[in-house]
């Protein structure tokens, strides 16, 4: 698989489990509600432990572009990074929704000084966008990353079409 790496950040996919991998953070991309209803925010809480969605709720509304961190509960990341990419549960997302999401990701990171994230293919379902410009937007806020310590960055791929969608964002090969 595919790997990305410059001096402040190293970008590879990972097909582990999400339960499973032992980094900083994971990322929940959820809505300015931070109701955790649809996928992969539903997936992730259900990992995590149902009282993360009621940590979430306690901040909102969160605006598109922020980030609010909570404890990862039962999974092996440390923390969540929870970042709407939509104002309302099930709404519509766009490409530019997905790089701000991206980008408040890349500054909770900073400020909190994880050195390690994962990241889901986020804003590419039901009323999203394609995920080929979903990988693509994360892809590139990962790549311009500029931080005072590298970063790992994990692009979680939940299936053959995940890892393919993202090794074309990798390799610049989606029109």
């Amino acid at each position: 698989m595919a790997t990305d790496i410059n001096e402040s950040v190293e970008i590879q996919i990972s097909t582990l489990p999400w339960e499973q991998i032992a980094v900083d953070a994971f990322v929940c991309p959820t809505n300015s509600e931070g109701v955790m209803s649809h996928f992969p925010a539903n997936k992730i809480r259900d990992l995590a432990g149902r009282e993360v969605e009621a940590l979430v709720k306690e901040h909102t509304p969160l605006a598109i572009g922020a980030a609010f961190v909570t404890p990862a509960g039962k999974m092996k990341a440390k923390y969540l990074i929870h970042v709407p990419n939509t104002d309302r549960p099930g709404g519509r997302v766009q490409v530019e929704d997905v790089l701000r999401a991206t980008a408040a990701v890349l500054v909770a990171c900073k400020v909190k000084g994880f050195t390690s994230v994962a990241v889901p293919l986020m804003g590419a379902f039901e009323l999203g966008i394609p995920a080929e410009e979903a990988a693509r937007a994360i892809h590139s806020e990962l790549k311009v990353y500029r931080g005072d310590r590298p970063l790992r960055a994990f692009l979680m791929a939940k299936d053959a079409d995940d890892v393919e969608v993202f090794e074309l964002a990798m390799e610049g090969n989606i029109p």
